[in-house]
């Protein structure tokens, strides 16, 4: 009998587990314009765009937070990119970015409008354009 229970318990644990996991979203793919155009339509939502880096900056918050921000250049628009950590990549690299673009954002004292946080936590990532 007790065992019984303890299978019961651990099963509705681990089924609790599984409900809270959060199905992974699928970006939408867009261009730089288009969110530019009609930033409330992608407004939290995941997003990937193709550009070129330019405006690279690497820094470290005064906690000691690194982090990485750059504009998008494509097609003659330019959006805003952040990310936590210091990103391997260089200015001119061609990227494909993914993650949660925002009209405004405030962290702090500081107002963020039209980025794209492609921080890991949001779901994002920035990789080279091979």
């Amino acid at each position: 009998m007790r065992t019984i229970l303890i299978i019961v318990a651990i099963a509705v644990l681990w089924s609790g587990l599984i409900a809270q996991q959060q199905p992974k979203q699928t970006p939408i793919k867009t261009t730089v314009a288009a969110i530019l155009k009609d930033p409330n339509k992608f407004h939290r939502k995941l997003v990937q765009v193709e550009g070129e880096v330019d405006d690279l900056k690497k820094k470290t918050s005064r906690v000691g937070n690194a982090y990485t921000t750059f504009k998008l250049d494509s097609e003659g628009k330019q959006i805003t990119v952040f990310s936590y950590g210091h990103l391997p990549i260089s200015d001119d690299d061609k990227v494909i970015v993914i993650g949660k673009f925002y009209m405004e954002k405030r962290v702090g004292r500081s107002t963020f409008k039209n980025e794209i946080d492609a921080s890991p936590k949001e779901g994002g990532s920035v990789r080279k354009k091979e």
